[in-house]
């Protein structure tokens, strides 16, 4: 049988839906590792079809082509408020029905293998027939008990389950998602209610169906909703529950680096208020962003900042850069808390301490004191871990022998200096023997303590001392690591982490010295 095609008045407007729907699918392909692309692309799917074959079906002359051309479009048409309802679920992070999809997919699959068997049984379409009494002729489908008793109700029902899941997660959404969460449900509408006035007869044109041209509209809405602001694919509910609640201040910036969401602590540190969301982060005028900006510029993930100076505050801030699988940037996270009084308390311990009388560091009996008052901190917060770092000077007897003691304390003093400047404020340093020290690394997990360690040793090593006009001397290390997060829990203390640091130590001594050895237990 012949196709033949004949142009109608309008037929344009669906044209250029088509068009839409079809650059927003290709565009948004790029987002299909995601689960919120994933239901974006299915969607945009299901609707070109929909209105793809809508246009043969408005443009075919014969009713056979017309019949032909819808079996296709239902195909689409059957699985949007599916689709719409899945999109919801991942947007809203509430796992209705589990993994148990099929059973929202059951009916939509049903639905179109009776249809195109209507012929069959005319459980879903009685006699069509073409009206030509409208400005262009289109087709009454004379639908019959299947349409209006399951398919209708069923998309209507998982339409409306979308709309009240968006709707009761709405108020314990903030900031950006809230309105994104405002976007879906204005996307969800357009359609659905241009689709309801058609069911029950009220449309400009009786029995034509305009929803296929609203749905390019909700698509552009649902695309900006979705990809304006591309940052992670984080879970509205799910950051909220996290990150409103932390003390410390959390703030999340785009691709471009403008505010995406403030945390209640950081809008407190800040100064903010949510007309702060959408800015360039560099625009905010605020100390503490300047300086993160330079971190963020410097490309430094963690650091102490120090803000004033009569009364200083001082936040211990970190940055995450966040890269998708194939390493795009997509966003930061910045975190910081405020670190003020056990700085104060450190400055405070390390002033009234005795000293190392040669490098002005901890003796022994101070470091062992102090180190003690920190590890009584992971007892009590098990969240928190230490390790504890042993240094020895290799050769160093080689040095007073060549050069004399005071070359070798000049080089014991360059050497405290040269640990110093890679520590933090609140670290412990301490001198416990000749050419021995211990470090206790506060707030530090093993594998940073190996990574801080590596970075002390490749210092020394750097190290020159000038031991008259015409020599210099350079010096070496051996590291002994160990961890809390190591040991149980009987086992943390200080004596007994200096004994396991003091093994790892003589390993890397075994190893050939000037290395980094993490106890093994």
């Amino acid at each position: 049988m012949q196709f033949q095609f004949r142009y109608t008045s309008g037929l344009w407007l669906f044209m250029i839906s088509a068009i839409i729907i079809l650059f927003l699918l290709i565009f948004s392909w790029r987002y299909r590792k995601s689960p919120s692309g994933r239901c974006f692309i299915i969607l945009m799917i299901c609707a070109f079809l929909w209105v793809f074959n809508f246009v043969f079906e408005t443009a075919a002359v014969s009713l056979a082509w017309k019949l032909f051309f819808a079996r296709i479009q239902f195909i689409g048409i059957t699985f949007i408020p599916a689709i719409w309802f899945f999109l919801v679920r991942e947007f809203t992070n509430r796992r209705v029905l589990g993994d148990n999809w099929f059973v929202v997919l059951i009916i939509p699959i049903l639905t179109n293998l009776i249809i195109w068997s209507n012929p069959l049984h005319h459980w879903f379409m009685g006699n069509p027939f073409i009206i030509s009494s409208t400005p262009f002729p289109v087709v009454d489908f004379d639908y019959q008990w299947w349409f209006y008793t399951i398919h209708a109700p069923y998309g209507y029902l998982l339409v409306a389950s979308a709309l009240i899941l968006l709707i009761r997660s709405i108020p314990n959404m903030s900031g950006v998602y809230r309105i994104q969460s405002r976007y879906l449900l204005v996307a969800i509408l357009l359609p659905a209610v241009t689709d309801i006035l058609y069911v029950v007869g009220i449309s400009p044109v009786q029995h034509y169906n305009f929803t296929t041209a609203v749905f390019s509209i909700s698509g552009l809405i649902l695309f900006y909703s979705l990809f304006h602001f591309q940052f992670l694919d984080l879970l509205p509910l799910a950051r909220d529950s996290i990150i409103n609640n932390l003390y410390d201040g959390v703030i999340i910036l785009d691709h471009k680096d403008r505010i995406v969401e403030i945390n209640p602590s950081a809008k407190q540190y800040l100064s903010l208020e949510d007309s702060a969301i959408g800015k360039a982060f560099i625009q905010i005028n605020n100390e503490i962003i300047k300086k993160i900006q330079v971190l963020i510029e410097e490309n430094i993930e963690k650091m102490d900042i120090k803000i004033g100076k009569q009364a200083p505050v001082y936040f211990d801030v970190r940055v995450n850069n966040i890269t998708k699988k194939n390493n795009a940037h997509i966003g930061r996270v910045i975190a910081f808390r405020d670190i003020t009084e056990r700085v104060e308390l450190f400055n405070q311990v390390q002033a009234l301490a005795v000293q190392d009388s040669l490098t002005g560091i901890f003796n022994r009996r101070s470091f062992m004191e102090f180190s003690k008052r920190e590890i009584y901190r992971v007892l009590r917060n098990p969240g928190y871990a230490v390790s504890l770092v042993m240094i020895d000077l290799d050769n160093f007897k080689a040095i007073n022998d060549q050069f004399g003691h005071p070359v070798g304390d000049k080089a014991l003093v360059a050497f405290t200096a040269t640990i110093q400047k890679q520590l933090r404020e609140f670290d412990i340093f301490g001198r416990v023997g000749g050419e021995e020290f211990a470090i206790l690394l506060a707030d530090t997990d093993v594998e940073t303590a190996v990574h801080i360690t590596e970075r002390l040793r490749a210092a020394v090593e750097a190290l020159r001392i000038q031991a008259d006009k015409k020599r210099e001397v350079s010096i070496t290390a051996s590291f002994g690591v160990v961890s809390s997060m190591q040991l149980r829990k009987k086992d943390i203390e200080i004596d007994s982490m200096l004994d396991l640091a003091d093994r790892a130590l003589y390993k890397a001594k075994q190893k050939g010295r000037n290395q980094v050895v993490l106890v093994k237990l």
